[in-house]
């Protein structure tokens, strides 16, 4: 195909920008001079005003007038997520983008989406964003996904979420281009008068999209300004709604079986376990601030509790399942359900009990050889940190006391004592030292390298040829569990 072709191709393309406007008279202009600045113009530009009562309104039909492809929708205040749904329904183009009003672009964006759609016309494209702080704002957000061997690489959205999810996973609706016919064949739309409306609305479209394409390129200009949602004091409602959203997850999650899109699926349950996470980390924040939760509010953390429990004992709790850092995090939300929902307190420990069945496999599989428990055998543990602490609370209650002849190594210190024994340097190893265990997630591999330098000859024991997160630092609750219920 020739260049001009290639051009004429992607210029049939129909882009729609949707943009929310609600009293930020102040960042408006900005907002839509990036808008028809563009070095390629956007097809159908859609604002919709709800309810503004400052001068926003008077802006944007300033501009519906001077841009034929500007189009007004004017509304009483019905919400963000109204107003993207009202956009969303009124949009002609075959590919739809959101923008706050508030923010802007990159003078290329169209330019550069429109490229990248015309060459395979995914159901989405991703791309990132650079972030803009007010002076005194410190944002606590990163939107750029650091994923750049998944730039430009065709996959599943199921499996952009596998490669992203946690650290490069963002939930922003206006970082990604949307094919409005798989929007509408799913049903997918915004919550309508809840905070956190992205969390829905971008896994509901990403794990359902059968075409997905990331760029790297930070092409939205986000700002971080004082009195925006984002930047908010926490209440009660945004504890309500940050329940309410995942509870519309999880409902989708059980509803579509998307678990079984995956054989391994310890990615949606890490997902699941975080956000379970982050809601008990939300009710200790009430209590921090002494935020009195009504009667309301507690209901739907019953519920909440309830739904977490059947999807962990249906899905996990009833198979073979070994994973024992996602263990970890489901025993720690149960706890939590334990101490604070006395309704769900029976059902809790049934799961609990279950849980630590399986951790005490797990843990028994991976420490049986060690050579802790020979008399008179000379062992070094390379590690003197939590991990170490860990390691040895819970093989000292699975397999009792340490018998060998133990000595502590570290990468550092020298002639000093840890849980009593003799800390040496890596460089003092030497042939006495029968095997060593080494006791760090972070550090493993270069230990290893460094025990290596000094004697090639001796066994070593690592823990992470099979596990991806740390398993003996978060020790406590189960041997809590272990010794209450036995």
């Amino acid at each position: 195909m020739s260049l001009v072709n290639a051009m004429l191709k992607a210029m049939d393309v129909k882009i729609t920008i949707i943009i929310p406007v609600y009293n930020v008279e102040e960042y408006l202009n900005q907002c839509l001079e990036s808008v028809v600045n563009q070095t390629v113009p956007f097809d159908e530009v859609i604002l919709v005003n709800d309810g503004s009562r400052d001068s926003s309104l008077s802006i944007c039909e300033s501009y519906v007038s001077r841009y034929e492809y500007f189009k007004l929708i004017n509304q009483e205040n019905k919400g963000l997520s109204a107003a993207r749904n009202v956009g969303i329904e009124k949009a002609s183009g075959e590919y739809l983008m959101f923008l706050d009003s508030d923010d802007y672009l990159s003078l290329n964006t169209v330019d550069v989406v429109k490229k990248q759609l015309s060459q395979s016309l995914p159901d989405a494209l991703l791309f990132d964003a650079a972030i803009h702080c007010e002076e005194g704002i410190v944002s606590k957000h990163n939107y750029n996904r650091i994923i750049s061997h998944l730039a430009r690489v065709q996959m599943s959205g199921w499996e952009f979420f596998l490669n992203s999810y946690p650290e490069s996973y963002i939930v922003s609706a206006c970082f990604l281009v949307y094919k409005k016919s798989k929007l509408d064949s799913e049903g997918i739309l915004f919550p309508e008068g809840i905070y956190y409306e992205d969390n829905y609305f971008s896994f509901a479209f990403l794990v359902t999209a059968e075409k997905v394409i990331y760029i790297s390129e930070k092409l939205y200009q986000r700002r971080c300004r004082e009195n925006s949602i984002t930047t908010s004091e926490y209440s009660e409602r945004k504890f309500v709604d940050y329940i309410k959203v995942n509870l519309l997850i999880w409902r989708r999650i059980c509803e579509r079986n998307i678990y079984l899109l995956e054989d391994n699926n310890n990615k949606l349950l890490e997902f699941i376990n975080n956000n379970c996470y982050l809601i008990w980390l939300g009710y200790q924040l009430c209590q921090k601030l002494e935020i009195n939760l009504s009667n309301y509010a507690k209901r739907y953390l019953l519920t909440m509790s309830e739904l977490y429990e059947n999807i962990i004992d249906s899905l996990y709790l009833k198979q073979e399942f070994e994973n024992v850092f996602c263990l970890n995090k489901m025993l720690t939300n149960l706890h939590f359900i334990y101490l604070w929902c006395p309704e769900n307190i029976e059902n809790a420990k049934r799961l609990i009990q279950n849980i630590i069945r399986k951790q005490k496999k797990v843990y028994q599989k991976l420490l049986k050889e060690l050579p802790l428990g020979q008399m008179d055998y000379k062992v070094g543990i390379y590690g003197t940190g939590k991990h170490t602490e860990g390691l040895l609370a819970i093989y000292n209650k699975l397999y009792g006391e340490i018998a060998c002849d133990l000595t502590f190594i570290d990468s550092y210190k020298s002639n000093e004592t840890y849980e009593g024994r003799k800390v040496i340097n890596y460089l003092e190893i030497n042939k006495n030292i029968q095997e060593i265990i080494v006791s760090s997630f972070l550090y493993e591999k270069d230990m290893v390298e460094r025990i290596q330098s000094i004697n090639k000859e001796i066994k070593i024991h690592t823990f992470y040829d099979s596990f991806d997160k740390d398993i003996f630092s978060e020790y406590k609750l189960f041997i809590r569990y272990l010794n209450l219920l036995g």
